[in-house]
Order: structure tokens, then C-alpha cells, then sequence
């Protein structure tokens, strides 16, 4: 028994000493992962910039402000740089290198930690004929599992292909779909929306979405819809046809009410150019109606894509090999080359600039234009477009210069167009064989937030970065990130606006953007002074309806 009380007299004593001690003691701050001090914040929102601090804890912004005497296990000092929201990019490619190609390096340099993928064709759902060892994955939930457990340096999130269903359900065939088939399509879009797509996208000048009914689209957006989603559409035309183009758009967002996102806004051909103001005044019209619209541009005169994008649409049912079968049938050719030689003389002598062939012998022309390679082989432009797809198995890709820089620069200056580069990071086996690529794979945002600042006076600094990280995350329903504030992601640049620059350029594209100090993606540092740290913090974000979640 004294024992035991001598033991609860000390215990006693000590606990007393304890709470006498913490009454005298101030609380010690808690220690932050990562602060970035002495930076110059541009918030996301369009503010103007304003002094101050950012810490993270885990992969989360806790506080902004000042917190210099708040201690941290990593401080940047940003020396006066601005610190703004990651860069959030509305249509890449680079989910499909980065199993190959973690680091992205090409987007990790622009300030781009979140991209969005899945322009009309997503890398599933997919038949299971056509699953293989390097593409294993059936529904887009196993993709997205794969991709998440794969390192990467930046997040992605991933839209389902309209092109998908129709093509598991129907093929490349020119008809619509039956009531059953529209059910089972329907079905595979529930699927993908449940397992993470965060909306849908249509691709309309490209197999087989070419051959869509409206209806079509409009049953499968209600699905999407269904599940909060958003529909991102690559129109049916960006040229000639382009108002019927968006008639169908603003349609299929009224009566699937969903909200509708314009890839790479553009008015093509020569004869279309000074069209913009027209373009944009209908999309106002759209808005001003109640339909939710809005687009993204790359900021270049030139769009990429497959010099197949050419022929008709009917020449290419059944696929790229029938196009081919088709151009040995004399009747079929000249209607081809019939179309062809109108597309050709509606770009002009350097319209149509080759970037990569299938074929090797076909090598020594690529980065020329088609008028030099018709040259070379002596025959009509027509026919040395139908040759390259005789001897390539797939089509040859190309940039088009079909775009005025006027209308680039009318368009980007909406305060409700975002970016979207529409290209991917190249890899390092990309880079050293010297492939032809387009330069916005390198420098989109560099230049958006560099030269049409800087240069060109289009806007303000806060207000080119709100275009590429607030106004992108609205539009594809990204929740937490796009705006520096306590709770939201800790995706972060550090950059200097006097510096940031696109680089790359069409005759010699494989050069990184400068300017970029330092990238934190999801609260970790994955670039520090210029050096890529192999970090690989990205994610996959899932849509609202991952797991089956309806929207409210």
C-alpha cells in the first residue's frame, strides 16, 4: 500500500508540473512539409497578384499568408518569381507515352500538372479482341488502374470516346445504330463514367465518328450527364461547314444538358480567315440562350493531325486498309484525287507539311510540303498524297497551316476560352531521332503565358494564368485544384513572368520552354531550380461519377 501511493503521489506530482509547465509555455507552430516564401501569388482567380506565402501539408495548400515564422521540413524561396496554380492542360496526349515516359518532361517544363486526355477516342473500353499484352486493359476502369499505378510526373484525367462504343458495338460502318445497339452503347458509356471518365468527347471528323447521328451523341451525353459529366467535342467542321458544325454542339448540349467544350477553337482555310469575330459571336449567343459553352485553342496558326483527314468520308468506310483497297479502283481514285486536289489548292503551296511516315523509304519525305514531294516523285500533288497512302500502313501525319494568326489571337482573348495543346510530351527516343513534331507539344502554355503576354499585350499576366488554371478546372469539373486556397491541391509553379517562353519552333521544335523554376505536384517538389527531380507524384483524377455516384 505505500508503495502504491508513493507511486500515485509521483505520477500526481508530474502531471501537476506538466500542466504548470504548459500554462507558461506557448504551443509550439506545426511543422509544414513544404513552404514557398517570398513569392509573388497569382491565386488562379484573375486577381492581381499579392505578397505572401503558401504552405502545404501532405498534398494539400493549409495556409496562405505570411509565414515566415511558421518552420517547414522544405522551403523554396521564390526570390519575387510569381507562384500560381499548376497549368492544367485540356487536351494532351501524353497518357499514352508515359508508361514509357514517366517524367513528361515536355509538359513538366510549361508548368503543366494536370492533363486532360481522351479526344474522341480513349484507350478503352475496348473489345476484347482487341486487348493485348501491351494494352491490357478492357474497360476504362483498368486503365485508369493502371495508369494510377504507374509513376508520372503530372495527374491526368480522362474523358470516354464517343468512337469507343460505336466502334465496339458497330465498327467503322456508315449507319446508325439500332435501338438495341444505342442500349448497349448507352450501357459502355455508364460503365466508363462509373469507373472514372469525367465526361465524354466526340472526335467528328475522324473514324467512325464521322458516321454519328446527333441523336447518338445526344443519347450517350444525357448518360454522361447522368453522372456530372461534361462533353468535350473536336467539331464536325472548323472550316467551310463550321456554322452547322456548332449548330450540332450547341444542340447536343440543350437537349442532353450538359455543359460543352469546343477543342482547339479554329476557323481553317484561307478563304474562312477573319471569320473569328462571327464564330465567337455565336457562341456568345449560344450562352446568352442558357446553353454552357466555352472552347480552348493552342495558341499556333497550324493544327496536326493524319493526312487521311483529307479524303472524303465515304472513302474511308471501313477504315484506313478499305481507303487503300479503294484507291485501286480507277473509278474510286479519281474521285479521291478529285477531292484531294481541292483540298490541296485550298491551303496553298505550304498548307500541308509532312511530320512522320510509316514506311521507311517514305522517310526522305517527311518535313517537306507536298508540293516538294510531288516534285520529287513527279506527279500532281493529288497523286503524291494517294502514293504516301499506298506505301504507308497507317496515315502519315502532317501540319496544316490553315489558320489566321489574327483569329488565333481573337479567339484566345476570351475571357471563356482556356488552352488546350493538344499534344503530347515526346519521349527522349522521340527527341534524339529528330521526329518532326508540332511545337506545341514543347511550348503552349510557355507561350500563352510569355509571348501573348509579354509581346503581344493580349492580356494580363493574372488573367492568362486564370485562362490555363481556375477557368480549364471549371470546365472539366476538377474540384479541388486551379486556384491557390487553403483545402485545394497543392499543384504549384514557380515561374518568372519576364523569362517564361515557348521555344520550339515548326523547322526546329525539340527545345524545352524556359522560364519554370519549380513545379509541386500534389504537394511534392517535382522540379526545383530547373532540375526534374523523378518524383512522379501525379495522379488520376476520377470523375463525379466514379463508383456509381449520380450527379445531385
Amino acid at each position: 500500500m505505500k508503495i502504491g501511493k508513493i507511486v500515485t503521489n509521483a505520477f500526481a506530482t508530474t502531471v501537476a508540473m506538466l500542466l504548470a509547465g504548459c500554462a507558461t509555455m506557448p504551443n509550439p507552430k506545426p511543422m509544414l512539409d513544404l513552404k514557398i516564401t517570398n513569392g509573388r501569388i497569382v491565386d488562379g482567380t484573375g486577381a492581381p497578384w499579392f505578397r505572401g506565402d503558401v504552405g502545404i501539408e501532405g498534398d494539400t495548400i493549409v495556409a496562405i499568408g505570411d509565414l515566415h515564422d511558421t518552420p517547414a521540413e522544405t522551403t523554396i524561396d521564390a526570390h519575387d518569381l510569381l507562384v500560381s496554380p499548376g497549368f492544367i492542360d485540356l487536351l494532351g496526349w501524353s497518357y499514352e507515352n508515359s508508361f514509357d515516359d514517366p517524367q513528361v518532361e515536355a509538359k513538366l517544363r510549361q508548368g503543366v500538372t494536370t492533363e486532360v486526355g481522351g479526344e474522341g477516342t480513349s484507350p478503352a473500353p475496348q473489345r476484347a479482341d482487341k486487348v493485348t499484352p501491351k494494352a491490357p486493359w478492357k474497360t476504362l476502369g483498368d486503365f485508369l488502374d493502371a495508369l494510377d499505378h504507374h509513376p508520372a510526373a503530372i495527374n491526368f484525367a480522362m474523358l470516354v470516346g464517343a468512337s469507343n462504343p460505336r466502334e465496339m458495338v458497330i465498327g467503322d460502318v456508315n449507319r446508325a445504330p439500332t435501338m438495341d445497339e444505342m442500349h448497349a452503347m448507352e450501357a459502355i458509356v455508364e460503365q466508363a463514367m462509373r469507373d472514372g471518365a469525367i465526361g465524354i468527347s466526340t472526335s467528328l471528323i475522324y473514324l467512325p465518328a464521322m458516321y454519328s447521328t446527333t441523336d447518338e451523341i445526344i443519347n450517350l451525353a444525357k448518360v454522361a450527364a447522368k453522372y456530372g459529366g461534361v462533353y468535350f467535342t473536336h467539331m464536325r467542321d472548323e472550316g467551310d461547314h463550321i456554322d452547322s458544325a456548332m449548330d450540332e454542339a450547341f444542340r447536343i448540349g440543350r437537349e442532353a444538358h450538359i455543359p460543352v467544350n469546343i477543342w482547339h477553337l479554329k476557323i481553317g482555310g484561307r478563304a474562312n480567315w477573319g471569320k473569328m469575330p462571327h464564330v465567337l459571336e455565336r457562341i456568345e449567343t449560344a450562352r446568352a440562350e442558357g446553353i454552357d459553352v466555352a472552347a480552348n485553342v493552342y495558341p499556333y496558326a497550324a493544327s496536326g493531325t493524319g493526312l487521311s483527314t483529307l479524303v472524303p468520308d465515304w472513302a474511308l468506310e471501313g477504315g484506313y486498309a478499305e481507303l487503300r483497297k479503294r484507291l485501286g479502283d480507277p473509278d474510286a481514285r479519281a474521285k479521291i484525287a478529285e477531292a484531294l486536289r481541292a483540298q490541296v489548292a485550298k491551303r496553298g503551296e505550304r498548307g500541308i507539311y509532312i511530320t512522320q511516315v510509316y514506311n521507311k523509304d517514305d522517310e526522305r519525305y517527311t518535313k517537306k510540303y507536298v508540293p516538294e514531294i510531288a516534285a520529287a516523285m513527279n506527279v500532281a500533288p493529288e497523286e503524291a498524297i494517294m502514293k504516301l497512302f499506298e506505301t504507308n500502313p497507317a496515315s502519315p501525319r502532317v501540319i496544316f497551316f490553315s489558320m489566321s494568326e489574327d483569329d488565333v489571337r481573337t479567339a484566345l482573348k476570351q475571357s471563356w476560352v482556356s488552352v488546350g495543346s493538344d499534344g503530347s510530351s515526346p519521349s527522349p527516343a522521340i527527341r534524339a531521332a529528330g521526329t518532326a513534331v508540332h511545337p506545341r507539344s514543347y511550348g503552349t502554355f510557355a507561350r500563352v503565358a510569355g509571348h501573348y503576354v509579354r509581346d503581344e499585350h493580349l492580356f494580363t499576366i493574372e488573367e492568362a494564368v486564370r485562362k490555363m488554371t481556375s477557368q480549364a478546372a471549371i470546365r472539366a469539373n476538377l474540384t479541388d485544384r486551379g486556384v491557390l486556397r487553403p483545402g485545394m491541391k497543392a499543384d504549384i509553379i514557380v515561374f518568372d513572368p519576364n523569362t517564361i517562353a515557348d521555344v520550339a519552333t515548326f523547322e526546329d521544335p525539340h527545345h524545352m520552354s524556359v522560364g519554370v523554376a519549380d513545379v509541386v505536384v500534389n504537394g511534392k517538389l517535382e522540379m526545383r531550380d530547373g532540375n526534374v527531380n523523378g518524383v512522379y507524384a501525379g495522379k488520376v483524377i476520377r470523375g463525379k461519377g466514379h463508383r456509381g455516384r449520380k450527379a445531385e
